[in-house]
């Protein structure tokens, strides 16, 4: 035994005193690390192996119609495009022994019916060394009902935990009327960003609305527990769902247009067809169709298929074509507009509306070749000029308003009174602003926009390109007695809070109405819809516009394409535009049909004509339009002879009609 001295048993006493105080210290200073410095990240680990972290899903805006139209509809609210609730099924892979991932893939396949694609990659899924692996996307409550009826007791007896399988709540886009309105409203993509949740839109007002459409993820915590199930978990943060929008288009009206769309293209045998139907005194609009259709949730077809994807453009915007005669009533305006300024002035005026002007001869300066009309007439004023389309008449009516008040009033007058040239403003993306020559400028081929002749094409609609949505527009200022309004797709933004109320985001409906400038003189546009009148009459190149019962006024136009450079007696842009009733229009409607048939319909003329194609196109879409808003009819007696309600002796515009055939008899023999 060995004795040792006090001093070496003090020794030996204080190193082990001091190791002991070093270890403790090492020992504090790791749970000072653990506890305090990391906590954290110990803390966020630990909770990853117990709990995990779902998405919360948010809700996309809402599309809502204009239900003001009729009567006894206020205050219904009925959806273009909607988020439904649907479900994707989830596995933690772990959780699952070997021996039962087969069994429990087939049950899956069983049970949910997934797409061929899911299916196949299912086995590889529930093979993956990971927490979460998604198997089936897009399920429905019902069916997610009846997957838990047969999960739940599996899960018990293999003594599975009860979310080694689970569902993760999701909105899908749909639409409930299909098709109706599909170019206009588009759709977003199924495939969302991992982080933000947000899907990209596919175009129209899904693209152009998106910022107020959008909202943003929440978040849930559950536990990877047996007894913990998907419907229980701590919210961490609660979804921000999207704003709503009422949009100003009708959807049965949508559908009457559409519908009386598809009928035409079909029957005229056209490529394509297009009809904006707008209130002239409010700018809103309340139809905007296009065929052939596009159905939104279909986009993939579209998208994928170059002869499809022509169909989800929405033409009425980015399509620019000469208009042809409808520039007529536009040349009209002007022409009135001139008098009225060189009156002011102690000046005479350009022309007289009775004025007995010459139209035998169609040579202008600066054409190479004589401008000719459809039918010849000797002499013609103006109410037999809009009723006849001449376009010499309109081209002699351009000429003597360029030497009274200059070129360049002209074209600001269809630049700024009717917006020809210029954006309509509607709440779109990809609008085109058309054409309109320009006094002075060079085009990249080194030739001036305007010519010496440019004024008198420019009076019966070529040499400009222009959308339908914005002579829709143009002839909202005759319809409406002069004011330009700015055309809208939008009443009001609103946002539904998490208790529940409506807080309005934007409604900026009345503001718009002040902003809306006068453009012309009411007494002036009141001229030119009573030339208008004319045209829909027996003698008028729109006779097959007449809506029964109702007041009209409109234009026909039948322009030819361009193909490859040259103009094809092939290829025509077929047109009507009116308003109805005519002396308080409840809207004003373009009819456009795209490359109908060329050729006679024995009893009805040329097919491919406007007066012949689209002209009755127009009176079927009024008059359902009418009836259903129920507009009371302002010509009750103004229906065909055989017809019991017809009395042409009574009927709106009889008497004039007959007189002005008799001064053009006199006249032209």
């Amino acid at each position: 035994m060995i004795s040792l001295t006090p001093h070496r048993r003090r020794f030996l006493l204080l190193l082990a005193g001091g190791c002991t105080g070093v270890l403790f210290c090492l020992l504090v200073a790791q749970f000072f690390r653990l506890q305090v410095l990391e906590h954290e990240r110990w803390k966020k680990r630990a909770e990853g192996q117990h709990y995990f972290i779902v998405k919360e899903p948010f809700r996309r805006g809402t599309f809502y119609a204009n239900t003001s139209l009729q009567p006894g509809h206020e205050g219904r609210k009925v959806a273009f495009a909607i988020d439904v609730p649907l479900y994707h099924l989830y596995a933690d892979p772990k959780e699952i022994p070997p021996q039962l991932r087969q069994e429990v893939g087939e049950n899956i396949i069983h049970l949910l019916s997934p797409p061929l694609k899911e299916s196949m990659k299912m086995a590889a899924e529930l093979k993956r060394k990971c927490r979460s692996r998604r198997l089936v996307s897009w399920i429905a409550e019902q069916q997610k009902t009846l997957f838990l009826t047969w999960w739940r007791p599996y899960a018990k007896k293999h003594h599975l935990p009860s979310n080694a399988l689970f569902f993760v709540s999701d909105f899908k886009r749909f639409h409930p009327m299909g098709r109706l309105l599909g170019q206009v409203l588009h759709t977003i993509q199924e495939r969302r960003d991992e982080v933000t949740g947000r899907a990209s839109p596919t175009g129209g007002l899904e693209l152009s609305m998106n910022k107020y459409l959008e909202g943003s993820v929440g978040f849930r915590r559950l536990m990877r527990s047996p007894h913990n199930s998907l419907e229980t978990g701590e919210v961490l943060k609660e979804p921000v769902h999207g704003a709503d929008v009422e949009l100003t288009i009708n959807h049965c009206v949508q559908a009457i247009v559409e519908e009386e769309l598809e009928r035409g293209v079909k029957h005229h045998k056209a490529k394509g067809g297009i009809a904006v139907m707008v209130d002239p005194k409010t700018g809103e609009i309340l139809a905007l169709a296009q065929y052939p259709f596009f159905f939104p949730d279909q986009y993939q077809d579209y998208f994928n298929n170059i002869s499809l994807a022509e169909h989800s453009k929405i033409k009425s915007i980015t399509d620019a074509n000469e208009p042809g005669s409808p520039m007529k009533a536009l040349t009209v305006a002007i022409a009135l507009k001139a008098n009225r300024l060189l009156k002011e002035k102690g000046k005479p005026p350009v022309f007289g509306v009775t004025e007995k002007i010459s139209t035998s001869s169609g040579s202008f300066p600066g054409r190479a070749k004589p401008l000719t009309d459809v039918h010849s007439h000797k002499f013609l004023n103006l109410y037999m000029a809009v009723q006849k389309s001449s376009n010499i008449y309109m081209a002699t009516l351009a000429g003597r308003v360029v030497r009274a008040m200059g070129e360049q009033w002209y074209r600001e007058q269809l630049s700024t009174a009717f917006g020809l040239g210029n954006k309509t403003g509607l709440e779109l993306i990809g609008e085109s602003s058309g054409l309109l020559p320009r006094p002075g400028k060079v085009t990249p081929g080194g030739k001036l926009e305007w010519s010496k002749g440019t004024p008198y094409t420019l009076a019966i609609g070529y040499n400009v390109q222009v959308t339908s949505l914005q002579f829709a527009r143009a002839m909202c200022v005759i319809a409406n007695g002069g004011i330009l309004p700015e055309l809208t797709l939008v009443r009001k933004i609103t946002k539904t809070t998490v208790n529940g109320q409506e807080i309005l985001v934007d409604n900026t409906s009345e503001e718009r109405k002040k902003r809306f400038p006068r453009v012309f003189e009411e007494a002036d546009m009141a001229e030119v819809v009573k030339a208008l009148k004319f045209v829909t009459k027996t003698g008028g190149t729109a006779s097959k516009a007449d809506i029964y019962g109702f007041t009209e006024a409109g234009k026909t136009g039948t322009s030819m394409k361009l193909v490859n450079g040259q103009y094809s007696n092939k290829a025509h842009f077929s047109s009507f535009v009116g308003f109805a009733p005519a002396k308080d229009p409840a809207f004003v409607l373009f009819v456009a049909l795209d490359e109908p048939w060329v050729g006679y319909i024995p009893g009805l003329g040329l097919n491919h004509r406007g007066g012949t194609c689209a002209a009755p196109i127009f009176r079927e879409m009024a008059r359902r339009t009418l009836e259903f808003m129920g507009v009371p009819m302002d010509d009750p007696y103004g229906f065909p002879s055989q017809d019991p309600r017809g009395n042409p002796a009574k009927a709106d515009w009889h008497a004039e009609m007959e007189a002005l055939d008799h001064i053009y008899q006199q006249w032209n023999g």
